[in-house]
């Protein structure tokens, strides 16, 4: 963010004088009377740089604190399809992210594919309760600036539930190969492989709940009471 905003301030302050530099060859000579078609180019420019670095952003922040309300309403629901229930509270800010479970390796082989079964049951509850917000509010947050990023984030985090599950069934292939030589190892690097899938999906979970709960933390828009009540419907919807 610090690194968008300097680039920003450069761009502008770079802006800034290349117009003080038009305008002032302008008053001083006659060169843009001479060359009427470099005065019109340099006409373009000076609107060209004035409406993206200035008019654009001041239109952005408008439209912004216009839809405040909504964006927060959006990211409340997002957050909460990404926390815990049992053990957050999201009106106090204490947020505690989903999490998938990973796999021991001293349990029996039907211990294993027993848990490689129930992973992919929640990694498939979750990348459902994942599609049907994103799909909701996709458009609205994809329209609304500064959220790209976060937009970009949670996209990726249903990849990393395949390859969750993907990994799982390559554990599984893996399970019931036991008695090939080498299986053993196979098994092994497959339960390691699944575990470090688990790890990094949880891992991006947990950044997305921090992203959204620092924005909201940083927002002092209030919901409306009309608000609530939408958001309150969409959580007793059924998942």
């Amino acid at each position: 963010m610090k690194r968008d905003n300097l680039r920003r301030l450069i761009a502008s302050v770079a802006a800034l004088v290349l117009i003080v530099i038009v305008i002032w060859v302008d008053v001083t000579t006659t060169i843009w009377q001479e060359l009427v078609i470099l005065s019109g180019l340099a006409a373009g420019l000076v609107t060209f740089l004035l409406t993206s670095l200035f008019i654009d952003r001041f239109i952005q922040r408008a439209q912004r604190r216009r839809w405040a309300p909504v964006t927060r309403l959006a990211l409340t629901e997002v957050l909460h399809q990404f926390a815990d229930d049992q053990h957050s509270e999201l009106t106090k800010g204490h947020i505690e992210p989903r999490r998938l479970p990973t796999l021991v390796e001293s349990q029996t082989t039907h211990m294993v594919l027993s848990s490689t079964r129930g992973l992919r049951a929640t990694v498939a509850r979750e990348r459902t309760r994942l599609s049907t917000v994103l799909g909701t509010w996709w458009n609205f947050l994809s329209a609304t600036p500064g959220t790209d990023d976060l937009v970009r984030h949670i996209a990726d985090a249903t990849l990393l539930f395949d390859r969750v599950r993907d990994a799982s069934l390559e554990l599984d292939t893996a399970l019931e190969q036991r008695g090939v030589p080498h299986a053993d190892e196979q098994s092994r690097a497959a339960l390691a492989t699944l575990n470090t899938e688990v790890l990094a999906c949880n891992s991006a979970i947990a950044g997305i709940v921090r992203e959204i709960n620092s924005r909201l933390a940083a927002d002092t828009t209030t919901l409306s009471q009309e608000a609530q009540h939408t958001l309150n419907r969409l959580r007793r919807s059924p998942q």
